[in-house]
């Protein structure tokens, strides 16, 4: 799955307003002096919650003096990824956002965008125009689990 349905994104993103909110906040936020504190892993986030292919703003490295001299291993993407799945960077991953995204909308990205490791891949998987795994996996059980406690 490339992109997330509005179904899920409403699940992560509860109110619509808040949707709206966060573009705006994310908007300013590119425009300000403040872009220089945003990471990759800050849009890998913001991209994820509005249910865009995060993988898209990643290029691939096909410079083969880098690729040899181990860039692959040291790219932004897996690090982008590894930062997302770390607990310890929570408070670092949230500070941006301004309380807009909660620690269990990080926590639900989390369960979307599946864990990826340079050590799993060849450099020659990555194309400019295709990526070797889905921008995110099928939602488990977390949201249905949800869904049923909401609605009883």
């Amino acid at each position: 799955m490339n992109t997330l349905p509005r179904a899920i994104t409403a699940k992560v993103l509860a109110d619509p307003l808040i949707f709206h909110t966060l573009r705006r906040h994310w908007s300013e936020l590119i425009r300000s002096s403040r872009k220089r504190e945003l990471s990759a892993a800050h849009h890998l986030i913001y991209l994820s919650l509005i249910g865009k292919d995060w993988r898209r703003g990643f290029t691939c490295i096909t410079n083969r003096r880098k690729l040899d001299n181990g860039a692959f291993y040291g790219w932004a993407l897996f690090r982008a990824l590894a930062a997302l799945h770390t607990p310890a960077h929570e408070s670092e991953l949230l500070a941006p956002f301004d309380g807009l995204v909660t620690p269990p909308m990080l926590q639900q990205i989390r369960q979307l965008v599946p864990v990826q490791y340079a050590s799993s891949y060849r450099p020659d998987q990555f194309t400019p125009i295709s990526f070797p795994f889905e921008a995110y996996q099928a939602p488990v059980q977390a949201f249905d689990a949800n869904d049923r406690d909401t609605n009883a």
